[in-house]
């Protein structure tokens, strides 16, 4: 059944690809690229080592921090993450893995990097995905986003937002480590990795690295199911359009125009949506996903719409939002993509792949034909032995 929905929304979608890229210039006020002074201060940190859910395995000390960064208006705002210090180091300083969340939800109550070490029918959730980063010597530092867990709305989907949170979560991890590290510090390389939201946040750091962060050295980005071309996804959304029900397309749209709300607050959202979408967006804004998703199963993005959102200036605030750019980058990256993804579509992430290495991008590309939106744990560990034949440095 997935297999039909999936090859539904592409035969939509499919006809976009010509013109990914190629979109009207937005009105949006352009981003600084340069971190502001203060980016990445730590404010607080707690070692929460023996706090329930706290400790992956592999993990000799797990340490809680806030720190400052920016929110969709600019301004630095405390935002959360644990920074995870491994039992060993075998690379003399310690390299760090930034990792970038996937959708968790907008609300202060959605927060993931809290509970890294927690347990679902006896099995350590994110061991497979991490225990070898920690078993490898890596300090994983894991990042909420500005607005999760913290003061106002996250606003879902603001690439460089959600860039620039995770660049200042490295700056603090280092801190941390000074502090924590029990005389180990951290080098100034680190890789910057994530699935879909995170994949996003991940790849939009990479971009703003050489001038947001020109102190460090990323090393590269590993992202994985990465919904390159948002706007050029709810291009096709028009009353009844699409008439079916796919799974989380709803959740994804409701969160994704929520954001929009957040950053863009001169674009009329509403006067797009109907009763139910207008009541759905409303509710994104603090419903966590678990809980979210099941409750929108029933809908189909269709019925949330008075009117295409194509018309109007939405689409363009979308994309000066949330599109990945596809030039600038100086590091390496990994990207992995399930064939079968509906909410990051294959061709879209493969249209982009190419435009960025014509831009002369190094990406090492892997597709997966069974797999949808989420890779498992493989992905995962190739990502791991790839990030292990990288240049990282030594200071």
């Amino acid at each position: 059944m997935l297999r039909k929905w999936v090859v539904v929304l592409s035969v939509l979608l499919i006809g976009l690809i010509p013109f990914v890229g190629t979109p009207t210039a937005s009105a949006a006020p352009q981003p600084t690229t340069t971190a502001k002074p203060g980016a990445g201060t730590v404010i607080s940190s707690t070692d929460i080592t023996d706090q329930p859910d706290a400790r992956m395995t592999g993990a000799k000390k797990v340490i809680a921090v806030t720190y400052l960064s920016e929110n969709a208006q600019g301004d630095l705002v405390p935002v959360k993450a644990t920074v995870s210090i491994p039992e060993t180091n075998p690379h003399g300083r310690y390299r760090i893995f930034a990792w970038a969340h996937g959708t968790a939800g907008l609300g202060d109550e959605c927060t993931v990097t809290d509970r890294m070490g927690v347990r679902i029918n006896g099995k350590e959730r994110w061991h497979d995905w991490m225990g070898p980063w920690l078993s490898d010597g890596y300090v994983i530092v894991a990042s909420e986003y500005a607005g999760v867990g913290g003061p106002g709305v996250h606003a879902y989907s603001d690439g460089q937002m959600q860039g620039k949170n995770v660049i200042d979560s490295v700056r603090a991890a280092r801190t941390v480590v000074e502090r924590y590290g029990d005389g180990n510090t951290a080098g100034t390389g680190y890789l910057t990795s994530g699935g879909s939201q995170g994949g996003q946040s991940a790849i939009f750091a990479g971009h703003l690295a050489p001038t947001y962060a020109p102190e460090l050295r990323n090393v590269g980005v590993s992202a994985q199911s990465v919904p390159v071309d948002i706007a050029e996804m709810l291009a096709v959304v028009a009353p009844g359009v699409p008439p079916i029900a796919i799974p989380d397309y709803v959740t994804y749209v409701s969160y994704v125009l929520a954001g929009l709300k957040v950053s863009r607050p001169d674009i009329d959202v509403d006067s797009y949506l109907t009763p139910l979408g207008k009541r759905l967006v409303d509710q994104a804004a603090t419903a966590c996903y678990p809980e979210f998703s099941p409750a929108t199963s029933q809908y189909n993005v269709g019925q949330m719409v008075s009117r295409p959102l194509s018309e109007g200036p939405l689409l363009d605030a979308v994309r000066a939002n949330s599109n990945v750019p596809d030039s600038g980058y100086e590091a390496p990256m990994l990207i992995q993509q399930g064939l079968l993804d509906p909410i990051a579509p294959a061709a879209f992430t493969s249209a982009w792949v190419d435009r960025a290495r014509a831009n002369g991008a190094r990406i090492d590309y892997r597709t997966y034909p069974g797999a949808t939106h989420g890779l498992g744990a493989y992905a995962e560990t190739e990502a791991h032995k790839w990030a292990d034949t990288l240049a990282w440095p030594t200071n």
